[in-house]
């Protein structure tokens, strides 16, 4: 590659980091916007838009702005299927809707997804003359440019609902256990796929959630879930966006496109400004049944009007999130009154509703199945469940339980964990562990597969007080040290303690006597000493 083609290629991915003229600069999206009703139905079933992450030929859609009733300006509610960036979409693909009519019926829209459409803009227009053939040649004229602005929206929507989902939680744990904001910050980090900065976490506590919180926009990581969410079939948005996210500015591929998609939407859109019309990026915050458009610009009511330009989720195949049960958690503790199946791979399941309707599948020892309610905690970093609904004695030793629900209308199977059962623990000693005697510390182990429930372990001597001991989880049990003063002759007992259950598991250990030492053998004579003369005999008696 010539020097002049890498300084071409240079200066145009430093222009897009180049300062923009004040009437095109990117400000936050925090202008609160109007809002927008949106439910989706398929084959019968009907969801409201916010469970909702990709749209199919054939919904139905119900789609109304949500306006005050005193609302002055009267804005026409347009919407559009998109086909390609080269390819225009015909006429009977846009759609429109008098929000000031007094009529229901006119002021809603009724629409179907036809074959063949990849997108759904939607557009707030003043209305003037012509309002909406004025709108109609401009997408038709490029429609390139409004298939960017709606995926690069949903790009960012998506990324806003993670960061907001951040902050919100960093919020709610320096409201109620500020103390705990250490512990807990690294984990909702992980679960949102959030940059962590570590540093906060050695100031004080009062100041440690000010500290994550800061330079909000570059909190938000690359997450490819998303992105194959809102991808085009065409690609390029998403290939600008991703060589954007790999600079310097960027992030060297470390952060999400959100920095280059909000800072590139007023150059994609600023192209169609006329005397009449500016369009000004929407972003949509879901919201149950409703998206709540957020604007980063005043939108005018003079000419040129402003027209908001929003977007609905892309028509595209569906994409579960590829869930994964976290590594290290082989076996679970069923007992666990906080008990959490641990996940990754799918930050979207915090910060949307898209995932729904989630249960834990659990095979009960009579072969039955019961399906047990589970909550998305981005604080905990998995699915919470309602261990109330577990009853332990209708499992045996391990428990297999399976994530299911809904991603959208489309079920979807997450991982499988295996829970250990407290009330099925049965626990011996291991291969070799005899001869304990009075006296002599000793290591005992324990074999048993309900380890992970062990929530304490004591010892009880023959005659003497239980004492609790300090223990260590292994993989199939447990071990710990006996002292010498627990060591008493006769039957001891190891009372361990677990989770759900409230009678300890008792096993009885043999503590042998010590034996007696043996008699001292007789000294032998010392050659060195004089010996004593042998003592007479005493005479006969005489005869008589």
């Amino acid at each position: 590659m010539s020097f002049r083609p890498r300084l071409a290629a240079a200066v145009a991915v430093t222009s897009l980091f180049a300062p923009l003229p004040a009437q095109a600069q990117n400000a936050p999206f925090d202008l609160s916007g109007p809002s927008l009703r949106v439910s989706v139905k398929r084959q019968g079933v009907s969801l409201p838009i916010s469970h909702v992450p990709n749209l199919a030929a054939g919904d139905r859609l119900a789609i109304a702005a949500d306006l005050p009733e005193d609302q002055a300006a009267h804005y026409l509610l347009v919407a559009v299927f998109l086909r390609g960036a080269t390819n225009p979409p015909p006429k009977e693909w846009f759609y429109r809707a008098e929000t000031w009519a007094k009529k229901d019926k006119q002021r809603k829209l009724d629409l179907t997804v036809p074959e063949g459409a990849h997108q759904l803009a939607l557009f707030l227009v003043p209305e003037t003359g012509g309002d909406f053939s004025a709108l109609m040649d401009a997408v038709r004229g490029r429609p390139g440019a409004f298939v960017r602005a709606s995926q690069d929206l949903n790009q960012a929507m998506l990324d806003r609902t993670r960061l907001e989902a951040y902050l919100q939680g960093i919020q709610r744990q320096d409201d109620t256990r500020p103390e705990k904001l250490e512990e807990v910050s690294p984990i909702l980090a992980r679960s949102l796929a959030i940059k962590l900065n570590a540093d906060c976490l050695q100031k004080l506590s009062d100041v440690q959630a000010a500290c994550l919180t800061q330079d909000r926009e570059a909190l938000v990581l690359n997450d490819s879930h998303s992105t194959t969410i809102t991808e085009a079939l065409t690609g390029a948005p998403t290939d600008l966006a991703l060589q954007v996210a790999a600079t310097p500015q960027g992030g060297l591929g470390y952060y999400s496109p959100y920095i280059g998609v909000v800072r590139d939407l007023a150059r994609v859109l600023g192209a169609f400004h006329t005397a009449e019309f500016q369009y000004i990026p929407a972003l949509g915050v879901i919201r149950e049944e409703g998206v709540h458009l957020l604007l980063n610009a005043v939108p005018s009511f003079r000419e040129p009007k402003s027209v908001l330009v929003a977007a609905l989720p892309p028509i595209k195949a569906s994409q579960p999130p590829p869930l994964q049960a976290t590594a290290g958690t082989a076996r679970l503790c069923a007992g666990s009154p906080g008990l959490v199946l641990p996940v990754n791979g799918g930050p979207l399941i915090y910060s949307t509703r898209y995932a729904h309707s989630m249960v834990a599948n659990v095979r009960t020892r009579g072969g039955g199945m019961l399906s047990i309610p589970v909550t998305a905690t981005a604080e905990r970093g998995g699915f919470t469940l309602d261990r109330s609904r577990l009853r332990l004695s209708d499992f045996g030793e391990e428990i297999d339980v399976q994530l299911q629900g809904y991603w959208g209308f489309q079920p979807f199977a997450g991982p499988r964990f295996q829970l250990a059962n407290p009330a099925a623990a049965a626990w011996r000693l291991a291969d070799g562990q005899s001869g304990l005697v009075e006296g002599a510390g000793a290591r005992v182990s324990l074999n048993g597969e309900t380890g992970a429930c062990v929530t304490q372990v004591s010892v009880k001597p023959a005659g003497g007080a239980e004492a609790a001991v300090r223990w260590e989880a292994g993989t199939n049990g447990l071990t710990f040290n006996l002292p010498p003063e627990a060591m008493t002759p006769g039957t001891a007992e190891v009372r361990i303690r677990l989770a759900g259950v409230d009678t300890p598991a008792i096993l009885p250990l043999q503590i042998a006597a010590k034996p007696a030492p043996p008699a001292a053998p007789p000294m032998p004579d010392d050659p060195t000493q004089p010996q004593s003369a042998p003592t007479a005999a005493p005479p006969a008696p005489p005869a008589m």
